[in-house]
């Protein structure tokens, strides 16, 4: 085939919006020789293939925290709108595109709670997939809200046709013996424990104490979170607390906690951090320095702020 030819047709079909067929009748051609035609231009480097997506990000910041931290990957999103985006939805729906991109079928994945994780659930685009598994990490609110991991999960499954294991209990309960009755001596627990181990792929929000946390006023005194905080506590995980320098902290709310073990959630392979706003700068670094976070998705300001310590 002629570079010639082929650059005409190629002009032809993506320039002046003309079908293969009319391409055909033009050039005396079959229909299939333009079809062959326009693969061998994208092979000959003639056409070039781009996808603009619906969001801008920032590759050199990204490669940065990806050295600094060690991560498999840095997603950092661009704030292109001059009027002051949600954060959250930012994150979420930048998220909920690769989720969407990059989930495989025979999967077991692990979701968390919050509003972040649940903008990304909003943001999923309806799609079937193949034994897919969705869990819950953690305990909240009994109530139906978007933010609550119940509902989270209940939706995830609804979007990506997938199976499902959840519970309805709070993140934390009055005692360890009640904490050890729904995960340790139940047939639900015991289910919720083995999808745990097997998790291939995690994903979850971060919390602050400064601002509010994961673990909702409705869960935890403000006297015990005052406490968390002159411990050092920065932010959580999954409710349980870190320090700025990525130490988890141990105190009698970890034996009350509703959710996945840190040693449990550090064996899974893959752990995604979806999270942004200045003020969980903060929290963001600590996580980072525990080696918990695999993959980090975080606005652009953010991201800029971590860098500068």
């Amino acid at each position: 085939m002629k570079e010639l030819q082929i650059a005409q047709v190629v002009s032809r079909y993506y320039e002046k919006g003309m079908t293969q067929q009319e391409i055909a009748y033009k050039f005396c051609l079959s229909k299939m020789t333009v079809s062959r035609m326009l693969q061998k231009a994208r092979e000959l480097g003639i056409v070039k293939v781009g996808i603009k997506r619906p969001f801008q990000l920032n590759e050199k910041l990204q490669r940065q925290i990806e050295r600094e931290y060690g991560l498999k990957k840095a997603i950092v999103v661009k704030q292109t709108n001059s009027k002051k985006n949600d954060i959250s939805k930012l994150v979420g729906r930048v998220w909920a595109f690769y989720m969407n991109l990059s989930l495989p079928d025979d999967y077991i994945f692990g979701i968390g709670g919050g509003k972040t994780v649940a903008q990304v659930v909003i943001n999923l685009t309806v799609m079937k997939t193949k034994n897919v598994h969705i869990v819950q990490l953690m305990g909240g609110l009994t109530d139906v809200a978007e933010i609550n991991p119940f509902t989270i999960v209940e939706e995830t499954c609804r979007k990506l046709g997938a199976k499902g294991t959840y519970f309805t209990s709070y993140a934390v309960v009055e005692s360890k013996e009640v904490r050890d009755s729904i995960i340790y001596n139940s047939p639900m627990g015991s289910q919720v424990r083995s999808m745990w181990n097997k998790c291939n792929q995690v994903l979850f929000g971060i919390g602050v104490i400064e601002k509010g946390t994961l673990l909702s006023a409705k869960l935890v005194s403000a006297k015990k979170l005052r406490e968390i905080r002159r411990l050092g506590a920065v932010g959580d995980v999954l409710g349980h607390c870190f320090d700025e320098n990525g130490n988890f902290i141990k105190t009698d709310l970890e034996e009350r906690l509703v959710s996945i073990p840190i040693k449990t959630l550090k064996s899974v392979p893959e752990r995604i951090a979806v999270v942004g706003g200045e003020y969980k700068v903060q929290a963001i670094r600590g996580l980072l320095r525990s080696g918990l976070i695999t993959t980090l998705v975080t606005d652009e300001t953010a991201a800029k702020k971590i860098m500068e310590s």
